[in-house]
């Protein structure tokens, strides 16, 4: 179940605070914190509230990831990473970049240069074209 997850991630895209959801939605800012917490679940009267106040079905606020899922290159490097068992920070030595560089490559905040393209294919034995356009965790990429 994702209502915790989508509930804040709905609420920050929206920039509002728990305290001014609960608000607009009518409940305490307490019974938020405890929805985005994952302690409490809303009653059906609330989750109603909360899929018109967004705009999203029950379903997908309950059943459905919301948030982006990101680039295929990024979900290729924290799967390479993780296929490794390497931490962003050895991933940060090869690229020779800092640990916060690595994690905003991880996150798409942040583009990897043609360069560290070309190391993450090189290091990995993968093509460029197969780190930005296949999902590589469903090709079966050993």
């Amino acid at each position: 179940m994702y209502l915790n997850t989508n509930l804040s991630f709905l609420r920050k895209k929206r920039g509002l605070s728990q305290r001014e959801m609960a608000k607009v939605i009518g409940l305490t800012s307490s019974a938020i914190a405890f929805y985005e917490t994952g302690d409490r679940e809303p009653s059906l009267k609330n989750l109603i509230k909360i899929a018109e106040y967004f705009s999203v079905s029950i379903d997908d606020l309950l059943l459905k990831d919301l948030r982006p899922q990101g680039s295929v290159l990024t979900r290729n490097l924290k799967y390479l990473r993780n296929r490794e068992h390497y931490s962003q920070e050895d991933m940060a030595k090869l690229l020779k970049v800092s640990k916060a560089n690595m994690s905003k490559y991880e996150s798409g905040a942040a583009e990897l240069s043609n360069q560290g393209l070309i190391n993450v294919s090189q290091f990995f034995g993968v093509t460029i074209d197969a780190l930005l356009k296949k999902d590589l965790s469903k090709e079966g990429f050993k």
